[in-house]
């Protein structure tokens, strides 16, 4: 079980690196990106948690997790479809696993 909770954890940390450097890819600042993700939240508020997601926190040392609702509002802006995202992230958290 330890290993395929590491896989999982690998997979996430590799979806939200491979979203990052889209949205880097496109142009978007950070914040910009994470008011299109979350409209609804102010941009301070947006801005935090697409940083929380891809940075450590100092309380736990861990990243915040990436719910599949937010991975589908990221999918969306970038114009592409989530299970694409996925199986690229997966083949890099597979690859990353076997160095």
């Amino acid at each position: 079980m330890p290993t395929e909770n590491h896989f999982a954890i690998a997979l996430e940390r590799a979806f939200v690196e491979l979203v990052a450097g889209r949205v880097k890819g496109r142009g978007w600042k950070k914040g910009e990106f994470a008011a299109m993700v979350w409209p609804n939240d102010t941009p301070k508020a947006a801005a935090a948690r697409w940083t929380a997601m891809r940075s450590k926190a100092s309380n736990t040392g861990k990243p915040q997790g990436v719910q599949i609702s937010d991975a589908q509002r990221m999918a969306e802006v970038l114009g592409e479809d989530l299970s694409y995202l996925m199986a690229v992230a997966k083949e890099q958290a597979r690859a990353q696993q076997k160095q």
